[in-house]
């Protein structure tokens, strides 16, 4: 039997410190399945060149380049192209500035502090369709909903969600595989499978991304 042929990565960075690109090309050129297409210094010169480029599906940028700029173009790219995966590399970790990343478009939000090893994971999450956080900041959102039970009562949602299903919600957008659900849950893996399909029919998702983006839109995260 052969193998599944892997996805080739097509990859446009952009980042206004011309070492830290180069760092981050020489990763890339280091990763079998991933190809950089090209780099730039700015966000707006990414945008701009964007066109140029037909087979990238995987942009890695930093938000918080010189100009102010940075969401901004990350969202007209979400808007402009739907099917790109978009990665935030940068050093800001607030819970406002991932929300409203994640809100944009991005589909990872990783910190410069990062290693390549979890560079490379959040890569491959991305290029599945699912959403990946740095640790530290998953760690910093799990704090955030500590708040969520003082509030539930008085939260009104778009559609109704039993409580199983709710739970099961927080805990997909908290990266949890149906298999720790399980565990967790005290139930099978197919238990959580069928919550999770409902659920996604639900809320009119079709993947994981799906999920988070709507447990972040009613702030269930």
């Amino acid at each position: 039997m052969s193998l599944p042929i892997r996805m080739l990565k097509n990859f446009l960075i952009a980042d206004d410190h011309q070492l830290f690109l180069d760092g981050l090309q020489l990763i890339l050129t280091e990763m079998d399945d991933c190809r950089l297409l090209a780099s730039f210094s700015s966000s707006k010169k990414l945008l701009d060149k964007l066109v140029l480029y037909p087979h990238a599906n995987m942009i890695m940028l930093d938000i918080l380049m010189s100009g102010g700029e940075g969401m901004q173009t990350l969202q007209q790219i979400h808007q402009r192209y739907p099917g790109l995966r978009l990665l935030v590399l940068t050093a800001e970790d607030t819970v406002e500035q991932v929300r409203e990343a994640l809100q944009a478009g991005a589909s990872a939000y990783v910190l410069k502090s990062t290693g390549k090893a979890e560079l490379q994971m959040a890569i491959e999450h991305v290029s599945a369709g699912e959403v990946y956080l740095s640790q530290s900041i998953g760690q910093r959102l799990a704090q955030h909903m500590l708040g969520y039970s003082e509030h539930k009562a008085g939260h009104q949602h778009q559609v109704s969600l039993t409580e199983r299903e709710e739970e099961i919600l927080r805990m997909i957008a908290w990266e949890n595989s149906n298999q720790q659900i399980a565990e967790q849950l005290f139930i099978s893996p197919k238990t959580v499978e069928t919550h999770r399909k409902n659920l996604m029919k639900k809320i009119g998702a079709r993947n994981s991304l799906g999920i988070y983006k709507y447990a972040l839109k009613h702030q269930w995260v």
